[in-house]
């Protein structure tokens, strides 16, 4: 005898069950590389425009100045590179007002703002004082005599002031500062209007390659941050191709290169402030040339 309709007891089965649970694994697998896309191409648009604020900071600073900011001295030497001389234009007036510009060491371990910071990596947050280091992920451009060769850098002359004597540097950023000390400017200048190449041929800033394992605790390259003289902290080789992070200890002159943590390429902006993005297998000799304000080369944007 078979029970009335409204006694039988309706639900899934365990077979059931299983196929559903399975179906909506597969539909979260499915889903999630989409989200993933999703947040990095909005990581990726916010780090452009961090650089965009940062590339507009500089233009107001050349403007109030007459020149581009300095590059700096020596590396931790005071006096600062172009990311504290900017700190005024980028609305953190009380942050620059906390020293002086022949002494920055006192802000040294301070966390800089978070416009410097690539948000695919790390937040400014993220950067506290672990084991004496502040971060920063961008870096002013300085090319090489050619790609590939190691020769412009340092001019062969880390610490001291022999690059004084030396060609001048030839990014837009060059090495160099007006020194309190000796009450003169050491090194070269440039400005917006000693840009041979054309200024939107030319990159001005752009992400640093990082060691992806130490981006809380920062690395010898990646640990005065914003407030340190030249140093690969805050100027980086186009000599070099730009390399992922992840590669990282596998393609040498780590600490020098341009890269980022975005899957395909890096973010720059140029000198007339606009923001491009140059993919990892870039050409070594076009990337090389728009690290220079006057090569002379014409470049090819598109290869970008």
């Amino acid at each position: 005898m078979s029970l009335p309709l409204r006694n039988r007891r309706s639900g899934f089965t365990l077979i059931e069950l299983l196929v559903v649970i399975a179906i909506i694994a597969i539909l979260i697998g499915l889903l999630l590389p989409a989200v993933q896309k999703v947040r990095e191409a909005a990581s990726r648009m916010k780090c452009g425009n961090h650089l965009k604020q940062i590339g507009l900071a500089i233009h107001n600073y050349n403007d109030t100045n007459g020149h581009l900011p300095a590059g700096g001295f020596n590396p931790w030497e005071q006096h600062g590179s172009w990311p504290f001389h900017i700190l005024s234009h980028l609305e953190q007036d009380n942050l620059a007002r906390q020293t002086t510009p022949n002494n920055v060491d006192p802000l040294r371990y301070r966390a800089g703002p978070s416009v410097y910071f690539c948000p695919t990596r790390r937040r400014s947050t993220a950067s506290g004082n672990q084991g004496g280091r502040y971060l920063m992920d961008y870096a002013s451009a300085t090319p090489a005599d050619s790609a590939g060769s190691w020769d412009q850098y340092w001019k062969g002359d880390v610490w001291g002031g022999g690059w004084e004597g030396q060609p001048p540097y030839r990014g837009m950023i060059v090495r160099g500062g007006f020194d309190f000390n000796q009450g003169r400017w050491r090194g070269s200048q440039s400005t917006m209007g000693n840009i041979p190449d054309g200024t939107s041929n030319t990159l001005m800033i752009g992400e640093k390659q990082l060691n992806w394992q130490a981006y809380v605790t920062g690395d010898w390259h990646d640990d005065a941050g914003w407030a340190d003289g030249w140093d690969p902290d805050v100027a980086r080789y186009t000599g070099f191709e730009p390399r992922s992070d992840k590669q990282y200890g596998q393609v040498g002159w780590e600490g020098y290169r341009f890269g980022s943590a975005h899957a395909t390429g890096m973010n720059g902006v140029f000198g007339d402030g606009s923001v491009r993005f140059i993919k990892y297998g870039v050409d070594a000799t076009l990337f090389n040339n728009i690290g220079g304000r006057d090569d002379g080369q014409v470049v090819d944007l598109g290869g970008l």
